[in-house]
């Protein structure tokens, strides 16, 4: 039986189609999002090593751009759901993109105060941290909470635009390491301000560097989730 199309019917399937377009545009805005906001990150992590402020100055401006991106997508996404008053999965996927949006702008954020510390550190990272432990493996924290951080970063804007599931519970239970350095980090920098009080100031700075990175992992674990939630009507 051949199905007959009303005007009604057409103007509904339109709408629904020009949705999911608008959608689609959104979603590779916060895919650019992300992008830049892995890009800040980078700078800020060589801006902790010596004759790097040119990239600390990038990852500074950059993240302006990211905060106008954001900005963008957000208003975007309140236009779309006032417009055309979504449902279902269209729905869920305007609010999860405003959602991890509002986390990338977060990451970028945190990468622009690393970059700040670091200026004022003036590429003294690996000397302040060698003067406290006595040796190297106070920067060899630092650099495995770098690399684990970058690892979560890149993967994060994997995620986000594949959608992938797997390699989003993945992130999640590796974030536990970042977390763990993080708290060894804190510690070896408690017990240098006790010790070193007169540098309590350039000691805290490094301190707020490992803050900015343990948080990074926070906003990662958080967009994961976002792309993992099941409502429960969805479970039962």
């Amino acid at each position: 039986m051949e199905t007959v199309w009303g005007q009604d019917d057409v103007a509904m399937f339109r709408q629904e189609e020009s949705l999911d377009d608008e959608i689609g545009v959104l979603s590779d805005e916060t895919t650019e999002l992300g992008l830049y906001a892995e890009e800040i990150f980078k700078n800020a992590s060589a801006a902790l090593y010596p004759n790097a402020a040119e990239a600390a100055q990038f990852a500074i401006e950059t993240e302006r751009v990211c905060a106008q991106i954001y900005r963008s997508i957000h208003q975007a996404a309140l236009t779309l759901l006032a417009v055309h008053m979504p449902a279902g999965d269209q729905l869920r996927r305007i609010v999860e993109l405003q959602q991890i949006a509002a986390e990338f702008a977060r990451i970028a954020d945190d990468g622009r105060q690393i970059a700040e510390h670091a200026l004022w550190l003036g590429g003294n990272t690996e000397m302040e941290l060698a003067r406290i432990s006595g040796n190297d493996s106070g920067m060899t924290l630092l650099v495995q909470m770098l690399k684990q951080t970058y690892v979560e970063v890149r993967g994060c804007v994997m995620v986000t635009t594949l959608r992938g599931s797997a390699m989003a519970r993945r992130l999640v239970m590796e974030d536990a390491e970042l977390d763990q350095c993080f708290l060894a980090f804190k510690r070896m920098i408690e017990v240098a301000i006790g010790a070193f009080p007169r540098n309590a100031a350039r000691l805290q700075r490094l301190l707020l560097i490992g803050v900015c990175l343990e948080d990074i992992g926070n906003r990662v674990v958080a967009i994961c989730r976002t792309l993992l939630y099941e409502s429960p009507q969805a479970t039962m």
